[in-house]
């Protein structure tokens, strides 16, 4: 930092940085003795010799620093330029240069300005506006404006033995700083060749640690390592270009996107570390609030990146430095509260990283601000703290996650040996279980056998009774017939005799009907079907309750025979408790419709329709269910076994009934016999077919 500004306006810089203002004008000062280049030194520094004027504006020529009436006072510099930030100003600097005769000849003037956007550098003889030579550098600059391939502006001279002027303006839109000395050619490659060597295996152990952070990360999905590995390559980037390696080695004909890049780069780099900073401590944990503070912070560097693509970083670098240096003493803070509370090697490592980082960084974004001056890091020394910092981070999170593998190992034992304490409590769980169900099971075998012997002593009962209430049944159906007979002309004679019928035919139905359903329940039941033509058997029904009850009934069949196989006595109970529904519940002047078809797979449907009130919705899914009375037909005489039988007797030669759902004028069942081809297949469903 040069003398006269600290002299005069203590903290000046940053004030003047952040209003824009501009720098205060300069003190003259006694000019400073010339440097003497010595071919024997290898290395001659300007430090110490150079003179600076600050151009608020930039609007000094060459001209106008050369001519006796505007060539402006400069001031002596300490060390090396340090202007920080300064947008539409620039940097003149000087220093005078004295070769011996001995020392005349080939000369390099290299010079380290990495944000310096234009650079130009001219020598007069001392004393004289004679320009003898110049050259025009810069980051913007292509790599061809430069006389050796490095990352510094090297510039070839040839210097007479003499005295002489050296002149450079330095301008940009970012924090400027120039160092420069003069070399021997022999002593510049060695001293470039060891730098850039130690710096790219900087770099390359950086890049390592890219690659083992992304791929423990994805190996154990954690996502704090994932973000370490961008974190280091977005710092390694912003190194490169930093050191202006980024332009030498893989940009050189495209200066203005390496320096985008370098933008890029940090801003990236502010977002990355925001995150890396949440998960070192565990903040989201912790200290969640805390933690949205510092991502909150670092995504700045979200629309930093938008604006250094377009070129207009120089917009938002004071934020950015800003920024970096209110996260890095929030980071601090965190740094010191995590280790109070929570004392580890994990946590002493990441002080170390920590403090290792933030002493370049935070002496950067100071000599950014001009609140401090002196001599900077070199690059060397500044990529090695860096590389440390990175290196002690990935030891933090290896031990980090070292210690959650060892919990997770304990944890595992811990729930191995639960695990196996369960599994001997269950065993002796299942044993007495096991144990239980077999006396269970054969308890409850015990109480089937019983209940199937009571069964098989109800049925016989019931079957015996049944079979025996027909006998008597028949004799006084025979004499209520005989007295009808001999009473004829007898009113009341015939009605009551009309009503003894009706009673008997009544008890005939039901032990017909617990008789088909004790027959049908019987475990050694077998239906012996045989082919024959169901027309004959179907006509003799129709006839014969035509006849009892009175009733027209229209049968309909084919002109071919329908041949089916059936047990006729089982078919005979189906259609005759169907033709006694319709009679039952349909009213005495209404025809009785029975229909008869072939399908074109060669199964026969039997149709038999009445037209009385139908059957509700509601009740059509139980009418087929053993002992279901629709409350609407209480009146009528029944047990619920009819449709039941039916369902069972047509099921059991591999058919299907069901109540036609469209029929609308009183209800209609059909039965369906399958086809020849099906006859030994599975029983079709009770649903009507779609």
């Amino acid at each position: 930092m040069y003398r006269g500004l600290r002299r005069h306006w203590p903290g000046g810089w940053l004030w003047l940085c952040l209003c824009g203002l501009g720098y205060p004008a300069t003190v003259p000062a006694a000019p400073l003795p010339p440097v003497t280049l010595e071919r024997a030194a290898g290395e001659v520094p300007l430090s110490g010799h150079l003179s600076m004027f600050f151009d608020r504006g930039a609007h000094y020529t060459l001209d106008d620093i050369l001519s006796p009436a505007t060539a402006p006072a400069f001031t002596p510099l300490d060390d090396g330029l340090f202007g920080g930030f300064t947008r539409r100003s620039a940097f003149w600097l000087q220093s005078r240069l004295r070769v011996p005769p001995g020392d005349a000849g080939e000369w390099w003037l290299v010079i380290n300005a990495p944000w310096v956007e234009d650079l130009q550098v001219w020598i007069t003889p001392a004393g004289s506006a004679e320009v003898l030579w110049q050259r025009h550098s810069g980051i913007l600059a292509p790599l061809s404006s430069r006389d050796m391939d490095i990352s510094l502006v090297a510039l070839r001279t040839e210097l007479p033995a003499g005295e002489y002027q050296l002149w450079m303006r330095a301008a940009g839109e970012r924090a400027i700083s120039v160092q420069a000395s003069f070399w021997q050619l022999q002593a510049l490659a060695e001293s470039r060749s060891r730098i850039e060597g130690l710096l790219l295996s900087l770099f390359g152990m950086m890049l390592l640690m890219v690659f083992i952070g992304l791929l423990l990360g994805w190996r154990l999905n954690d996502r704090g390592m994932v973000w370490y590995g961008v974190y280091v390559f977005g710092m390694m980037i912003s190194g490169m270009s930093a050191n202006g390696m980024v332009a030498s080695l893989l940009l050189p004909e495209h200066p203005l996107v390496s320096s985008r890049l370098s933008a890029v780069a940090i801003c990236f780099s502010m977002i990355t570390a925001s995150r890396v900073a949440v998960h070192m401590f565990s903040l989201q944990q912790r200290a969640p609030r805390l933690a949205m503070l510092i991502i909150g912070l670092g995504l700045f560097g979200v629309p930093g990146m938008l604006l250094a693509v377009a070129g207009y970083y120089g917009l938002i670098a004071p934020v950015v430095n800003a920024i970096g240096l209110v996260g890095g003493l929030l980071v601090a803070g965190t740094v010191c509260w995590s280790v109070q509370r929570h004392f580890s090697v994990e946590s002493l490592l990441y002080v170390s990283a920590v403090v290792l980082y933030a002493i370049p960084v935070s002496m950067a974004i100071l000599q950014f601000f001009g609140v401090i001056g002196g001599t900077a890091l070199s690059p060397l020394v500044y990529q090695s703290m860096a590389v440390s910092h990175v290196f002690m981070v990935l030891l933090g999170m290896a031990v980090r996650i070292s210690s959650l593998r060892k919990i997770e190992r304990e944890a595992e034992l811990e729930r191995l040996r639960m695990a196996g304490e369960m599994r001997i409590l269950l065993e002796q769980q299942v044993t007495e279980r096991t144990w239980a169900l077999h006396a269970e099971l054969k308890a409850r075998r015990n109480a089937e056998r019983k209940l199937n012997d009571m069964l098989t002593e109800q049925r016989s009962f019931l079957a015996m009774v049944s079979h025996e209430f027909r006998t008597p049944l028949t004799v006084m159906n025979l004499v209520a017939y005989n007295i009808g007979r001999r009473h004829d002309d007898n009113d009341e004679t015939r009605e009551d005799v009309a009503r003894v019928a009706r009673a008997n035919e009544r008890l005939v139905g039901l032990v017909d009907a617990c008789l088909s359903n004790e027959w049908l329940d019987s475990a050694e039941m077998r239906i012996r079907t045989e082919w024959q033509d169901l027309a004959p058997m179907l006509r003799e029904l129709c006839e014969q309750r035509r006849i009892a009850a009175g009733r027209e009934i229209i049968l309909t069949l084919p002109e071919a025979p329908v041949r089916v196989a059936i047990d006729t006595a089982l078919v005979q109970v189906v259609f005759d408790n169907l033709l006694g529904n319709a009679i039952k519940y349909s009213l005495p002047h209404t025809p009785i419709s029975v229909s008869v078809r072939q399908l074109a797979s060669g199964a026969v449907e039997v149709s038999v329709s009445d037209q009385g009130p139908g059957i509700l919705p509601a009740e059509q899914a139980q009418i087929f269910d053993r002992y279901y009375r629709s409350p609407s037909v209480l009146s009528h005489t029944g047990i619920g076994l009819g449709l039941h039988i039916v369902r069972r007797v047509v099921t059991l030669h591999g058919g299907s009934v069901w109540l036609d759902p469209h029929y609308r004028q009183g209800a209609r069942f059909i039965v369906r016999f399958p086809p020849p081809a099906a006859e030994n297949l599975p029983a079709f469903s009770d649903a009507s077919p779609a």
